[in-house]
């Protein structure tokens, strides 16, 4: 089976090339904001790309899709609630809809938190493609000018953790993890699953007040973190936008 990747230089962000073999039919999961050196790794591969997924409207994820549908003549599918912000889609998809490729099958799994139409694709025998759900060591953050929802968030990387330890985990930044290896060591999931307490460390988000419950560094080194805010609410906060108060 083929899957690989570009990733973008500044971003991190991840665009996934999924087949059965070469000269085979074969999906593409986001551009990676770097469509032409996606489509080069399609030609290298000689794959019949049948359907372009986006996962979700922010645009280190959509740059460049209308180049590789131009190019590939595939489909662009997204979530229905994503798509108004995603221009160049022009199919939607539901969670449990399945797309069968070369003998493979790609499960859509509508993971909302982030945004409120991202998704997943599991392919049982390959992988999850997690987007912005799930990365090595951390999670989503949930403060995108209201677009995020922390409990939804949380209930979505909680799903994931129903497929098989040793399932591998595609994310849409960084480098490459499994379901159990996340299960084990990643700081969100043990501090909710009651293996660690809640920290209790002052800080400052956007000015305001929080208190500082969980943070680990992710793929661009800045790290994310779980914070509290005064009126008690939850969040996951971005690392470079939080700041350290000491007392």
């Amino acid at each position: 089976m083929i899957i690989d990747r570009v990733m973008h230089a500044g971003w991190f962000t991840n665009g996934w090339l999924v087949a059965g073999r070469q000269e085979g039919p074969g999906l593409l999961f986001d551009s990676g904001a770097e469509p032409q050196k996606l489509l080069a790794l399609v030609r290298k591969r000689a794959v019949k790309v049948t359907a372009i997924f986006c996962s979700h409207r922010h645009h280190d994820h959509v740059t460049g899709l209308d180049f590789l549908a131009r190019n590939l003549g595939a489909p662009v599918y997204v979530h229905a609630l994503e798509k108004p912000f995603v221009v160049a889609a022009t199919d939607t998809v539901a969670d449990g809809q399945v797309f069968e490729f070369d003998g493979f099958s790609a499960q859509v799994m509508h993971l909302p938190g982030h945004t409120p139409g991202q998704i997943a694709l599991h392919v049982p025998g390959a992988g999850v493609f997690t987007a912005d759900t799930l990365f090595k060591n951390s999670v989503a953050n949930t403060v995108n000018a209201g677009q995020g929802d922390y409990d939804k968030m949380r209930a979505s990387v909680e799903r994931l953790f129903t497929l098989p330890p040793e399932t591998v985990v595609y994310p849409g930044h960084g480098d490459t993890t499994t379901i159990g290896t996340e299960w084990e060591k990643n700081p969100f999931l043990r501090l909710w699953r009651g293996l660690e307490a809640p920290g209790a460390k002052p800080g400052r988000f956007e000015g305001k007040r929080v208190t500082i419950e969980v943070f680990a560094r992710d793929f661009d080194g800045n790290g994310k973190a779980q914070v509290r805010l005064l009126d008690g609410r939850l969040a996951i906060v971005p690392g470079s936008k939080l700041q350290k108060v000491t007392l």
